[in-house]
């Protein structure tokens, strides 16, 4: 192959790469043209549910640490009497 006949196909590669880049850069735009990709909403759904759930841990240890601060309290309190 000459040069005249290999540089275009090697443009053509590379628009064609760039053409499927951009189509998996922009998959959650173009749902409607074919089926929906939902593996980037599963996960952002596992995110949120794990985050929720990590935050209501927090929580529960942080009304925890305060009951065991009253009772530290009281104790002292009891103790020095």
């Amino acid at each position: 192959m000459t040069p005249q006949q290999f540089l275009p196909l090697i443009g053509g590669c590379i628009s064609v790469g760039g053409i499927i880049f951009q189509m998996g850069k922009h998959a959650d735009r173009l749902d409607f043209l074919w089926g929906k990709v939902e593996a980037q909403e599963k996960k952002e759904e596992y995110m949120n549910k794990t985050l929720y759930e990590m935050k209501g841990d927090l929580k529960t240890l942080g009304y925890d640490i305060n009951a065991i601060k009253e009772d530290i309290h009281e104790m002292k309190a009891n103790w020095k009497k």
